[in-house]
């Protein structure tokens, strides 16, 4: 599903919706990354349903015109589509399957976008389950942040039944400027987990590069100024760590404790199909130091405190 193909002349909705614009949207989850995508849709479809369970989160799509629901039982029993952003794959279980659930609220031939990073095995449960109430579940994870989640351009990792994934790129395209199908369920999570155990992985042998280097007494302006001119460059190294963590910045953009989580799950990704994990289990290693240090509420560039904890004052 690139975003050159022509959506599928499916419904959008498998209900019989006379077209895309007659579909009512619901989204659950609005944080740094959901509140942006919801937003767009809202703007773009003119319609939109959203649950969270901050008060605060949900303030500027209801000033913009979103409706509210109590529950992702009460949010499915009035739409078609339901989109979820959420932080946890526990808790993307309770929403979807827990007793006041979304599987108890929608009906038949309505579909769930998962947009979380949630890992093979939750995604197949919820598939699974959604699948014998005859509602359809399309694994969508996403590449890039905040900042293109606001502006509708993220890269989105499509999985799951091709032509559902097909008929959901009218709304998809809201939220993404690059959309990939993957493959079959999971397909999705397999590649943002990839990408993750790059993206993520960067940082554990930035901070030790930072460290040596400051422990022989370099230059650490040029440190910062001249690896991102060589091959060791890197969007982290450039993004996160030289123009945020290295100056003592670490406003969250990603997390430290969803890298972490991330990471947990490459691993176990990594066991459950038997390749090889050595390397993801070392940068584990310090993920789970950081979040240990009481780090997981800063941005993942936090990670650099393992080995340069003065950091923290500068």
């Amino acid at each position: 599903m690139s975003t050159t193909n022509r959506a599928s002349a499916a419904s959008p909705t498998g209900k019989g919706a006379g077209s895309a614009s007659d579909s009512r949207i619901g989204f659950i989850g609005l944080g740094l990354m959901g509140s942006g995508m919801a937003m767009n849709i809202l703007r773009k479809h003119g319609q939109l349903t959203v649950s969270d369970v901050d008060a605060r989160a949900l303030e500027p799509l209801v000033s913009a015109g979103a409706a509210e629901m109590a529950s992702p039982r009460a949010l499915g029993e009035v739409c078609d589509v339901v989109l979820l952003s959420l932080p946890d794959p526990s808790i993307s279980r309770q929403v979807i399957l827990g007793p006041e659930g979304l599987i108890h609220g929608l009906a038949a031939g309505a579909t769930v976008v998962g947009m979380s990073t949630d890992g093979i095995e939750a995604v197949r449960e919820i598939h699974a389950a959604l699948a014998a109430r005859q509602i359809r579940f399309v694994d969508c994870p996403v590449g890039k942040g905040p900042t293109a989640a606001a502006a509708g351009e993220l890269a989105l990792f499509v999985s799951g039944d091709r032509d559902t994934c097909e008929s959901l790129r009218w709304l998809l395209s809201m939220i993404g400027s690059k959309i990939d199908y993957c493959g079959p369920i999971g397909a999705g999570q397999a590649i943002k987990l990839a990408n993750n155990l790059l993206s993520c992985g960067y940082g554990a042998l930035i901070s030790e590069a930072y460290a040596m280097a400051k422990k022989a007494g370099a230059d650490l302006d040029i440190f910062c100024e001249a690896l991102p001119q060589t091959a060791a460059n890197s969007w982290p190294l450039q993004n996160v760590f030289v123009a945020k963590a290295f100056k003592g910045d670490f406003t969250p953009y990603f997390r430290l404790s969803a890298a972490h989580k991330d990471y947990k799950l490459v691993v176990a990704m990594a066991d459950a199909l038997g390749t090889p994990s050595s390397a993801a289990r070392a940068v584990l290693a310090y993920y789970t130091a950081a979040a240990a240090a009481g780090h997981g509420e800063r941005d993942f560039g936090a990670l650099a405190l393992v080995n340069n904890p003065e950091l923290l004052d500068e």
